[in-house]
């Protein structure tokens, strides 16, 4: 087939969603306006609830920055016996006031809301890393795993079989959390995570089926040092931090990212590290290799950590990082203003860090104590950012005025304003978690009629009939498929659904392709249909028109109020 150069797709796609390339036709870049939605939460907020919960209730595409330190699956509990300062009895009597605003009076209504009970004698006010699957894990949030994730349920079967049911429980939780995280962040965004070696072989798995194995950006090697006794093995003295992107349009400012030259022994542009070097040395370098210094490179030596944590840092959790790590971080990947979500944020460093560099931030955590952490952290002085803390409970959205930092409890998460999408929604019962598959607006039989029923039974690939001898069309021998890969961020509502023959659909799922990508090829290896010309196929940008309306017109029965579109 051979393609006039003045023949326009936009005969076949309204809207343009390909443009000419040389002798072929190829997606346009996306329009990542029209993707991103206003951030929901409350800028300075600091919600005390299970982060599942909150990330739930955040507005898709709507964050720039995911930057968390989550538990590392170390079996082990970590307490906050040494705080520091020690918890005064009128920090103590605060905290018990909040919750007592809240509704909560003991452990058991604690559990309930989905919040960590400050005097439990487990965790002390600290978290407990300790992973169980018959304990942590119901049957329901794994059938729903499987049923919206296979690949990541394989994951999480295969960790069990390898390494036992704790690595694999904890795999599990995390992996709930970071469909949302994925689902929330900017078509520009991208995800930090902080592990070490316990499990971030098995966490960088996760992360690829989670965000795609294209979007790996960098696994990060943060170096720090301090006395070992060990005999067995090498001193363990590393993080890592594995860096994803949202997608290929993800910011990175590579200009932030340079370090004075300094001294090491020996020579050489890859000597240069931590220590002394004569100015002479330096200016030599700085003229031979940029006056900027040394581009930061994937393993970083020169933020101190564990002992080494700036004492005005310090709160006393072993785990705390320092505030250096994450304005590193924040630097590289947003701009001034942007967005910036810490959802495992007891030791306050990613907000400390925002608050610094001019970033909007909000936190989440599911102690109570971290509230107490925050406060101290914002009240030091000194390096760090001033700001008024205000610990009213009343549920309000927006309180005090700027610069406010902010408390929410468990049932004062944000509104949601954008669709709902195939989620594992958790259940309170008897004070354990239970999970359940939430579905769709429309179920698959819905979407694949009211889609099949707007191109009178053509296929969106190649304009595929499948009738019976009656003449009515067989749904059952089409497959609903989604026009955006999930892989590539696509969600799972009607709006990004499309009836493709079956031939096709196989096609599409193993070259991962969009369903523009999939009719290109079609279209070029003149495999469609007999009698269907690219001018007779289904119109991609009317066809989702419509599909937003059958959207909006479910969104209305469902919840009683309109979507505006």
């Amino acid at each position: 087939m051979r393609f006039a150069r003045n023949w326009s797709v936009q005969s076949l796609e309204k809207g343009g969603d390909f443009c000419y390339v040389g002798q072929f036709f190829r997606p346009a870049p996306p329009r990542h306006r029209s993707s991103v939605h206003p951030f929901n939460a409350v800028i300075r907020g600091v919600y005390i609830a299970d982060n599942l919960d909150f990330l739930r209730a955040v507005n898709t595409a709507s964050v720039d920055l995911v930057c968390i330190d989550p538990p590392f699956a170390k079996n082990d509990t970590f307490t906050a016996e040494k705080l520091k300062q020690p918890l005064s009895k009128a920090e103590r009597d605060n905290e018990m006031r909040l919750l007592k605003g809240w509704g909560i009076a003991t452990q058991e209504q604690a559990d309930a809301a989905g919040v960590a009970w400050p005097d439990d004698p487990k965790a002390r006010g600290g978290y407990r890393d300790t992973w169980a699957w018959d304990e942590d894990i119901h049957a329901d949030w794994v059938e729903g795993i499987e049923a919206t994730h296979p690949a990541v349920n394989m994951l999480i079967e295969a960790t069990r079989q390898i390494h036992g049911d704790g690595i694999a429980a904890y795999l599990a939780f995390m992996a709930i959390r970071l469909f949302e995280l994925h689902r929330i962040l900017k078509p520009t965004g991208s995800l930090y995570l902080h592990c070490d070696h316990t499990a971030s072989g098995y966490l960088r798995q996760l992360l690829d089926g989670v965000f795609g194995k294209d979007n790996f950006r960098n696994e990060i090697v943060w170096c720090y040092t301090g006395p070992s006794n060990t005999k067995r093995w090498f001193p363990r003295k590393h993080d890592t931090i594995l860096f994803y992107a949202k997608g290929e349009h993800c910011r990175f400012n590579r200009e932030n990212l340079y370090v004075p030259y300094v001294r090491l022994s020996g020579t050489g542009h890859n000597s240069l590290s931590r220590g002394s070097r004569s100015d002479a040395e330096v200016k030599r370098l700085e003229a031979e290799y940029g006056e900027r210094g040394k581009v930061v490179e994937d393993y970083w030596t020169d933020i101190p950590g564990g002992g080494h944590t700036p004492k005005a840092e310090r709160t006393g959790y072993p785990t705390q990082k320092p505030i250096a790590l994450a304005e590193r971080i924040i630097q590289a990947s947003t701009n001034p203003g942007d967005v910036v979500l810490d959802c495992f944020a007891g030791c306050a460093y990613t907000a400390v860090a925002a608050e610094k560099l001019g970033r909007q931030w909000t936190a989440c955590d599911i102690n109570l104590r971290a509230w107490t952490v925050f406060k101290r952290q914002f009240n030091k002085g000194g390096d760090l950012p001033k700001l008024t803390c205000n610990d009213r409970t009343t549920g309000q959205q927006v309180m005090g005025s700027e610069p406010t930092v902010t408390i929410h409890g468990p049932a004062e998460l944000p509104e949601r304003m954008t669709a709902a999408e195939v989620e594992i929604k958790p259940l309170r019962t008897d004070n354990r978690r239970q999970y359940k598959r939430e579905s769709t607006l429309l179920n698959r039989g819905e979407m694949l009629a009211a889609l099949l029923n707007y191109s009178h039974g053509r296929a969106w690939c190649c304009g595929y009939i499948s009738r019976g001898t009656n003449g009515q069309i067989i749904p059952t021998n089409y497959e609903l498929d989604h026009i955006t890969p999930k892989s590539r961020g696509g969600e799972d509502e009607i709006t990004n659904r499309a009836p493709l023959c079956p031939a096709h659909n196989k096609l599409k799922s193993d070259r991962d392709m969009t369903l523009h990508e999939l009719r290109e090829e079609l279209i070029f290896l003149q495999q469609l249909a007999e009698g269907i010309t690219p001018a007779r196929l289904v119109k991609l940008e009317e066809a989702l028109r419509e599909a937003r309306h059958i959207h909006a017109e479910a969104y209305q029965r469902k919840f009683g109020r309109s979507l505006g579109i």
